[in-house]
């Protein structure tokens, strides 16, 4: 069974069901909606059940980027357009938004912002920094690869939202990239790597709502 418009739940509200974060009302159609019998939706939610046991085993919580992150991995994975190259989501593996500011340092929406991506073989490095006067935020940010030992090929980067694409650009010699773009729901940056694999990075997963403006 799916619900009344034909949707089954999504990631985000099954997440938010399974963390008691969600109204008693929606928990209730949502309870309503597993008992019925929907396997996929089940299976999502036995899913993060998993993954909230085994954080509440940690001392400390996952970040909230991190949870972000994982957030939006599973709901590009869930997309039923696929690319046509193969695609991969590198993990998230530094955000200085996970530190606390020291005394004295302003925070907020103007303080710049650092992230780190791995795979095995590419390390993506992104500062983030709202453009002054502007609604506008830039990228400054480099792809380095593990075995790298000449000029690189420029790597084609692009950025997209829910309605398509926003900003593009080419890496230069070293990696380096720069982009310049509004910040706004459902924002992914795109790698086009050689041996047609493209790395797929969720930037909602990275902490950039501290940018967002009301």
């Amino acid at each position: 069974m799916i619900k009344k418009d034909g949707r089954h739940y999504s990631t985000e509200e099954l997440v938010d069901f399974v963390t008691l974060q969600a109204t008693a009302d929606d928990s209730a159609r949502i309870r309503q909606h597993l008992d019925a019998g929907c396997k996929k939706c089940t299976a999502a939610q036995n899913l993060w059940s998993r993954v909230l046991r085994t954080a509440s085993r940690e001392t400390l919580l996952p970040p909230v980027s991190a949870i972000q992150h994982v957030r939006q991995a599973f709901a590009i994975v869930a997309e039923t357009r696929r690319p046509k190259r193969a695609a991969l989501i590198p993990r998230l593996v530094f955000d200085s938004a996970w530190q606390p500011a020291m005394a004295g340092v302003r925070s907020g929406a103007d303080t710049p912002q650092r992230v780190l991506y791995k795979t095995r073989s590419v390390s993506i490095e992104m500062h983030l920094e709202p453009v002054p006067r502007s609604e506008q935020v830039n990228i400054a940010g480099q792809v380095t690869l593990a075995e790298q030992t000449e000029v690189l090929p420029p790597i084609a980067v692009l950025l997209s939202g829910r309605k398509g694409k926003l900003a593009s650009t080419s890496t230069n010699d070293f990696g380096e990239f720069n982009l310049a773009f509004v910040p706004e729901d459902g924002l992914r940056i795109s790698f086009a790597m050689a041996d047609s694999e493209e790395l797929l990075v969720p930037l909602d997963g990275s902490g950039l709502r501290i940018f967002y403006r009301n």
